[in-house]
C-alpha cells in the first residue's frame, strides 16, 4: 500500500487533483495538511481522510506516508520538496517544479541523496489530448515540422501571490506559459537556444529558442481585452494547432482540407498523470512528468526571463 499525504490542500486538490484520484486497492491519502486548521479539517472529513494537521512536518514524519504531493504556492515548493526527500519521501510538486531552476536543482540533489523519486504535475504529459497530438505529430500528419509559434492573451486584474514578486517572480508567464513549453518539450524534445525580451513588469513576454532544427517563437502577454491561447505547429504537408488550457479540437490543416481531433479532458485532470505514478510505484511503467524534464522547463523559463536583464 502507498500512503499519500498532501500538503496544501486549496482549491486544486478539490477537483483537478482531488484525492480521489490517488485512491486504489493498493494506494490511499492517510493524511493532509493546511496551515488553516478549520479548512483543513473540513477537507478531511469530507474526504474521508483519517489524519490532518496544520504542519507539514507532522505529515513527512508519518511513518505510513510513502509519498507526498506539494500543493502550494510555487514558494514554497522547493522547502517543502527537499523537506519531504530528506524525510525518505517520494515527491510530486505542483507545476512549475520551483520559482527557479536552481531550486529545482536542490529539490532532485536532496531526493537523490535520500534515494527518493520527484514527480511534477505537468498533467498534460498523460491527457488524452495532448496523446493525440503527440500522435499526430509522430505519425507524420503535417509532415516534418519546420517552426511552431506560441500566443497567450488574457485579461488580469495583476492582483494575487501570482504578480507579488517575493510569492513568485516570474508573474504570470512563470505560471502559465511553463505548461506549453513543457507540452513542447513532450512532443519535439528538449529546447536549445534561447532568448528573450520583457516588460520590466512582465506584462509581457517574448522569446525564442529551437527544437533540433524546427524553430520556436512565443508572445505572452497579460492585460488584454481579448483571450487568445493557441500554439501553432507548422510541417512540410500541414499545420497543427491546439490551446494548452482548454479542451478545444484540435485543428489539422493540409491540402486535402481541414480536420477537426475532439478529445474531452477528464473531471480530474491530474488522474492520468497519477496513474502513471501509480504505475512506476508497482513497477509497471514510468511517470512522464520527472523532475528532470520539470528542470528543463525551469531553465528554459530562466532564461527567457533573463536574457533582458
Amino acid at each position: 500500500m502507498t500512503g499519500w499525504g498532501i500538503i496544501g490542500v486549496g482549491d486544486v486538490t478539490e477537483v483537478k487533483s482531488a484525492p480521489a484520484v490517488f485512491r486504489s486497492p493498493d494506494s490511499d491519502v492517510v493524511q493532509v495538511m493546511r496551515r488553516d486548521e478549520e479548512r483543513v479539517r473540513d477537507f478531511a472529513v469530507r474526504h474521508g481522510i483519517g489524519r490532518w494537521s496544520t504542519d507539514a512536518q507532522v505529515v513527512f514524519d508519518d511513518p505510513e506516508v510513502d509519498a507526498v504531493y506539494i500543493a502550494t504556492p510555487t514558494a514554497t515548493h522547493a522547502t517543502y520538496a527537499v523537506a519531504a526527500a530528506r524525510a525518505g519521501k517520494h515527491v510530486l510538486v505542483e507545476k512549475p517544479i520551483a520559482l527557479s531552476a536552481a531550486e529545482a536543482s536542490k529539490i532532485l540533489d536532496e531526493a537523490q541523496k535520500a534515494g527518493v523519486r520527484v514527480w511534477v504535475a505537468y498533467y498534460r504529459r498523460s491527457l488524452p489530448r495532448f496523446r493525440k497530438i503527440n500522435e499526430l505529430i509522430s505519425s507524420g500528419a503535417i509532415g516534418r515540422p519546420l517552426s511552431v509559434h506560441v500566443v497567450w492573451r488574457k485579461p488580469t486584474d495583476f492582483s494575487g501571490w501570482r504578480w507579488d514578486p517575493e510569492a513568485n517572480r516570474g508573474g504570470g508567464f512563470y505560471e502559465t506559459a511553463c505548461h506549453t513549453l513543457d507540452v513542447l518539450d513532450m512532443l519535439l524534445g528538449p529546447a536549445t537556444e534561447p532568448s528573450g525580451v520583457t516588460r520590466s513588469d512582465l506584462h509581457a513576454v517574448s522569446a525564442s529558442w529551437r527544437f533540433g532544427d524546427v524553430v520556436a517563437s512565443g508572445s505572452w502577454t497579460f492585460g488584454t481585452p481579448d483571450p487568445l491561447d493557441e500554439t501553432v505547429v507548422a510541417g512540410t504537408v500541414g499545420t497543427l494547432s491546439f490551446a494548452t488550457f482548454a479542451p478545444t479540437p484540435i485543428r489539422v490543416v493540409t491540402e486535402r482540407g481541414t480536420t477537426l481531433y475532439e478529445v474531452d479532458d477528464p473531471r480530474h485532470v491530474h488522474g492520468p498523470l497519477v496513474a502513471t505514478i501509480l504505475d512506476e510505484l508497482r513497477g509497471q511503467g514510468s511517470c512522464p512528468s520527472t523532475g528532470e524534464s520539470a528542470l528543463r522547463t525551469a531553465t528554459l523559463m530562466d532564461t527567457i526571463l533573463g536574457a533582458s536583464a
